[in-house]
């Protein structure tokens, strides 16, 4: 599960004075750089500028917990994602990273809750993140906590996006492996394999149903 990560220009969230709004177009854009050159205290130190410029700058916290993130720092990040949610709830690639960052401290009940929240921001699915990725983790995640049936229903959701995505029907064919429905699980691994024939995965899960159901 990869965070992502913008490589735009920093958007700004309030109108500011020409000549502050100008400052912090050019230290945004140059942190952004510095980012996606792999400079992350640089991009860091800007992103702190920018929002010592402009302390209601949602999508500059962002970029900080990102930055923070990959330095490793992440309760730092932590802190930054939820500055960045407090100010704009719908942010929706804060809560997805923020999902990934819990899930990174081992706190998957509250990576579930921000998944939740990140879909419920964008029910039409217009924005750059897709929402397929951000059920995807939420039926690993359930699956992770036993909770199966709500991991094939987030499966199921993934597939409503995108019915040609194999790892989804993989995933779910692994959901109603460890159900113990070995009939379907084996529908959807067939499915997998038909869309990724290359995949061995796929192939050795089809064979351990079908043993079971022998």
């Amino acid at each position: 599960m990869n965070k992502h990560f913008f490589i735009t220009a920093l958007a700004l969230l309030i109108v500011v004075s020409c000549s502050s709004q100008l400052n912090i177009d050019k230290l945004g854009n140059n942190a952004v750089i510095l980012f996606n050159k792999g400079d992350y205290k640089g991009a860091l130190s800007l992103f702190e500028k920018v929002i010592q410029l402009d302390s209601l700058n949602s999508e500059a916290y962002m970029r900080k917990a990102d930055c923070l993130d990959l330095l490793g720092d992440l309760t730092g990040c932590l802190k930054s994602y939820s500055k960045a949610i407090e100010l704009d709830n719908n942010n929706k690639i804060a809560l997805y990273n923020r999902a990934l960052t819990y899930e990174k401290i081992g706190d998957p009940r509250k990576a579930i809750s921000d998944y939740r929240s990140a879909i419920n921001c964008d029910p039409n699915n217009k924005s750059e993140l897709d929402n397929k990725l951000i059920y995807m983790n939420l039926g690993i995640l359930y699956g992770q906590l036993n909770q199966l049936d709500k991991a094939i229903e987030a499966f199921d959701n993934t597939l409503k996006l995108d019915n040609k995505y194999a790892d989804a029907y993989h995933n779910r064919g692994y959901a109603y492996q460890l159900k113990g429905d070995h009939k379907k699980a084996i529908e959807d691994f067939d499915t997998a394999i038909k869309l990724n024939p290359n995949e061995q995965e796929y192939k050795n899960s089809k064979e351990r149903s079908q043993r079971q159901l022998k």
